[in-house]
Order: structure tokens, then sequence, then C-alpha cells
């Protein structure tokens, strides 16, 4: 499952409008470039690695035993969520503080929703390309110790894009 920069560069091009706040006007192509080798960079600094939409629907399709956890506020989480997610909120900047970073409650709290099996899977995932909560969840992730971690850049909007249902929360 382990992505070469290569593979998610090329298909990055491919999907320029993913990227773009308004799919009526396209990324350029540098502007791409440096959301993919930012992506790439993140990834390999924080020691995880990345999932693209359909290897997490094949995990979800396989019954594959992981966690999944919707970085997201509260409330953007209930507008719409991957069926199975867990919605643990985080701050897009990784500040190295807990209370600064962790929206959704206690360290303990996270590492109880994870689970104590270290070597379990957990995928994370949060609005798309530019958001940058699941990095923040998998840095913290990796912090406190599990060891197979994956970030779903695309998120929700990828998720979407390729067709796949989404959950929503009822108030």
């Amino acid at each position: 499952m382990k992505k070469s920069l290569f593979a998610f560069v090329c298909a990055s091009v491919f999907s320029a409008s993913l990227f773009a706040a308004d799919a009526a006007v396209p990324l350029k192509e540098n502007e791409i470039e440096q959301i993919v080798i930012k992506i790439h960079n993140e990834a390999n600094h924080g020691g995880y690695e990345l999932l693209s939409v359909a290897e997490l629907k094949q995990l979800i399709d396989e019954k594959e035993n992981f966690a999944l956890i919707d970085a997201h506020p509260q409330d953007q989480f209930s507008a719409g969520y991957i069926e199975g997610a867990t919605n643990f909120g985080f701050q897009p900047k990784f500040t190295h503080k807990w209370h600064d970073d962790a929206l959704g409650g206690t360290k303990e709290a996270y590492k109880e929703l994870l689970g104590d099996n270290f070597s379990r899977k957990v995928v994370v995932y949060c609005g798309g390309n530019q958001c940058e909560r699941s990095h923040t969840a998998a840095l913290w992730t990796k912090e406190l110790g599990y060891h197979h971690v994956y970030r779903v850049t695309s998120g929700i909007k990828g998720w979407q894009d390729a067709g796949f249902a989404v959950q929503t929360s009822k108030k």
C-alpha cells in the first residue's frame, strides 16, 4: 500500500480539479506540484504512510480490522463522514501540545478510542488535500506509539468524488 512519490504525482496531475476549492478554476501544474510535494514530505517526516480512497474502500470492503478516524471538528463530521469512522477532531496546525492540537478530548480518550493494539492499522482523514487536520491526527497517532498509521489526504471530498456514500449524524 505504500505510495511512491511518482505514482502520487501522476495521479494528482490527472485529477487537478480535485485539488481546487472551486472545480471551475483548476489549479496550475506548479500549484498541484507544491501540494503533492508538501503532502509527501509531511508523510515522510511524520513517519506515516499515504493511502488512497480506493485502498481505503478495499480495507472496508474486506472488513479489515482497523481504526478509521475523521479529524474534523464535530459539526463538520456530523455533516458527512465515511461509514465506520469515529470522530476525534484535531487542529490543522501541529504544535506538539495536545491541548492546542486536539479538539476531540483528552490524550487518554484518543488512546482508548484507538485501542491497546499498537500494531493495528489506524487510518485518518479530514476534508481534502488541503486540509491538514489528518496530518495532525497522524502525527499524534505515531507519537502515541501506533506503528501502522495511514493518511487519506483526499479525505471526505475524495471519497465523495469517487462516488462513495457518506453518512450524516441526525441532530
